[in-house]
């Protein structure tokens, strides 16, 4: 594979070693692949790459095997987010495939992918970064109801997610989350269970808190969950102004108390690949 195809898919997929933990061959993935742009002034650049060249460029060469294929403008929150990690801001996308071998299949001998548009600047040193995290297409977990797999409460909050349309988008908060370097993957997975997640489905104003586990052995981040709230005032009434305490783990630190990407965006997205055309954010 010559560079340039190799580096397409990092903003496509970041997924070049994924193959070693797979899902069950009839299960359904979703690619969270999100994007960064650390020079503000460079935002319009990569969605006028991304959208004129990049994504409709990927979408030909992949659309046998896409099932869905939309992305999601970052929402530009103030710098006081960043007291808990770094919020990235640019994109998120998200695509769909009906067996994690379709992405493969997809890859394979395609003479598409060696034909791609490279960034401005080319494809050597781009002003973007990515990460993608590979999860099943619906979240497996809501931490607002019951242990869904027993029945039995065993602490969460006993409601459902109160998501209703509303005329303003909601704030959905995106985190990658995984164990710091040195901290035993199932004493981190045991603590967030049990401890977390009950602590933090306790916050005003939260609307919907769900999560996920990465379905690749090899993805760098193995859990996704999402917050959602009615607005940033929301958030920052959570966040910010009530100053949340929660338990710290064995090994110390603050919130989110894993390493961790984040961003935030709207409920819908801006841009349908698929359909081939803008949709109301």
């Amino acid at each position: 594979m010559t560079f340039p195809r190799f580096a397409a898919f990092v903003l496509a997929f970041a997924l070049l070693g994924l193959g070693a933990a797979r899902p069950a061959a009839a299960e359904a993935v979703k690619f969270y692949i999100m994007v960064d742009v650390p020079d503000p002034t460079q935002l319009l650049a990569l969605d006028r790459w991304y959208l004129r060249y990049h994504g409709p460029e990927m979408h030909r060469a992949m659309k046998t095997w896409q099932r869905n294929y939309v992305s999601y403008r970052s929402v530009a929150v103030p710098a006081e987010a960043e007291r808990y990690g770094a919020i990235w801001r640019g994109r998120l996308t998200e695509i769909q495939y009906e067996r994690l071998e379709d992405f493969y299949e997809g890859r394979r001998n395609n003479p598409y992918l060696d034909l791609l548009t490279p960034p401005p600047g080319g494809w050597r040193k781009t002003f973007f970064r990515t990460e993608t995290a590979t999860l099943p297409i619906n979240p497996p977990e809501n931490y607002l109801a019951p242990e869904p797999s027993s029945g039995v409460d065993r602490g969460w909050v006993d409601r459902p997610p109160a998501t209703p349309p509303k005329d303003t988008p909601y704030l959905r908060w995106v985190l990658f989350l995984r164990p710091p370097a040195g901290v035993d993957a199932e004493a981190a997975e045991r603590w967030f269970r049990e401890v977390h997640v009950r602590e933090v489905a306790r916050l005003p104003g939260l609307r919907r808190y769900v999560g996920y586990r990465s379905v690749g052995r090899e993805s760098r981040y193995s859990r996704v969950v999402e917050l959602w709230f009615d607005d940033y005032a929301a958030w920052r009434q959570a966040f910010i102004e009530a100053a949340p305490t929660f338990t710290a783990p064995p090994w110390g630190g603050t919130f989110p108390f894993m390493d961790s990407v984040s961003t935030f965006i709207g409920e819908n997205p801006d841009v349908d690949f698929i359909n081939d055309r803008r949709v109301i954010p």
